[in-house]
């Protein structure tokens, strides 16, 4: 008789595992990791979002059956990616990248020795207060393309359609975090839908869907899995998976974090075919993020 040992995973609800199937190599796009007994936050940063080491993170991968994993710098950390550097080192190239902020301070060698360690993109929070300007963001971009780097971007979706040609001129994939910030009972009436439909079909954007619990207005996410349903339907070539943990911001809102498994089995809800479902996981974050 084989006894199943269902552990508490810290920030993550409930113990079950996900109903679903999950293949080899499925990669969990959208993660943090927050080290601040090792790595202290910035200044700035009044939240201080409680130690989701490595080592918890792990728990999560073998209670989920993910194989990869891509590490978002968070905002705590501002531009030291030192934290974050540090968990793909302890990850491992081989099954992990990473998603850093920097600026253009940062020198040419440096970008060669993170691209190296397996950097394959920066991100722009632009609901947090980022203020480089558009110039500077350019520059940025034009730096980092040659190395094949995505930009992850969570930025307001009226902001997004305003700036239009500038997002299009940019020589670098996009990737629309969160379903691109869409807001539940608007959706796909955003014009921003269409626009990042537009992106996803001639390959300049990827959508990660993630995050149900923002701005949903539903106990169970319906209101943004009907978002996530048009993604799939849209093009399902361009989707990613990610499951926002530690979920930073059901703790700054003191609110209870979601259940991961659930979150995935979610996913099959959305793109509704164990082909796609597939192609999500593994195939397509492996393109994107060149997994071997």
């Amino acid at each position: 008789m084989i006894i199943e040992i269902r552990n508490q995973v810290p920030y993550c609800k409930g113990r079950n595992f996900p109903k679903q199937k999950i293949p080899f190599n499925a990669c969990d796009c959208h993660h943090h990791i927050y080290d601040p007994v090792r790595f202290s936050y910035i200044d700035t940063d009044l939240r201080n979002q409680p130690p989701a080491t490595v080592d918890c993170y792990n728990l999560l991968k073998r209670k989920l059956g993910i194989t990869r994993s891509v590490i978002v710098q968070p905002s705590a950390y501002g531009l030291d990616n030192r934290c974050t550097l540090d968990a793909l080192t302890q990850l491992g190239k081989k099954v992990a990248r990473a998603i850093v902020v920097i600026n253009n301070d940062i020198s040419d060698s440096d970008l060669q020795k993170m691209d190296l360690m397996g950097v394959k993109g920066i991100r722009l929070n632009m609901t947090c207060g980022y203020k480089n300007s558009w110039d500077d963001i350019r520059l940025l971009v034009e730096r980092i393309a040659p190395l094949g780097w995505c930009v992850c971007l969570w930025i307001d979706p009226d902001l997004l359609v305003e700036k239009k040609n500038f997002f299009e001129a940019l020589p670098a994939p996009l990737v629309l975090d969160h379903r691109g910030n869409l807001p539940a009972g608007i959706g796909m009436n955003h014009p921003a839908f269409s626009l990042i439909c537009h992106w996803m079909d001639i390959g300049k954007a990827w959508v990660k869907l993630s995050g149900y619990y923002f701005g949903s207005q539903k106990d169970d996410y319906s209101d943004t899995l009907l978002i996530g349903k048009e993604y799939a339907q849209s093009n399902p070539n361009q989707l990613l998976w990610g499951t926002d943990w530690p979920h930073p911001r059901c703790y700054t809102n003191c609110v209870p974090v979601p259940d991961d498994s659930l979150m995935l089995d979610e996913l099959m809800d959305q793109v509704g075919d164990e082909n796609i479902f597939y192609k999500t996981l593994v195939n397509n974050p492996a393109k994107l993020f060149r997994f071997e």
